[in-house]
């Protein structure tokens, strides 16, 4: 007896844009660069998608969902657009939907004032990780 394997979509695709989320944006701008520590950032959105993450990409002529922007500072945010986004990511040793998706789970959770303690420590935690950690002799 032969067994026929129903074909079945696996990756479901939203059919609503998610909102913006202008609070969100603004309490990444809090946060150190995810890349080198710095305290001033722009808040960089994740175009390439990554559906086990949630992240299904941008339509045509639309950012990213908000959750899925990082702190970086400027020259870093600069260099992220100036390149394969994807390879960019790679050479920094950072999964971006891995880590977007722990700020805004973090932003989430947690009242205004522990959240951004919270995150702070991860993104310094994995400044420590990678060595890229910024020099107290430098502050």
């Amino acid at each position: 007896m032969a067994f026929r394997v129903a074909h079945t979509k696996i990756e479901p695709v939203p059919h609503r844009r998610p909102g913006k989320r202008k609070d969100y944006l603004a309490w990444l701008h809090t946060l150190p660069c995810v890349v080198t520590g710095q305290s001033v950032v722009e808040a960089a959105h994740v175009s390439f998608s990554a559906p086990w993450h949630g992240h299904y990409g941008r339509a045509k002529g639309t950012k990213a969902p908000d959750r899925f922007a990082l702190p970086l500072c400027k020259s870093e945010h600069d260099r992220q657009h100036s390149m394969n986004e994807r390879a960019y990511w790679d050479s920094v040793g950072i999964n971006p939907h891995e880590l977007a998706n722990t700020l805004f789970g973090i932003f989430s959770d947690y009242d205004e004032y522990e959240a951004t303690e919270r995150a702070k420590s991860r993104i310094l935690s994995g400044l420590a990780v990678s060595e890229r950690l910024p020099s107290r002799d430098l502050a």
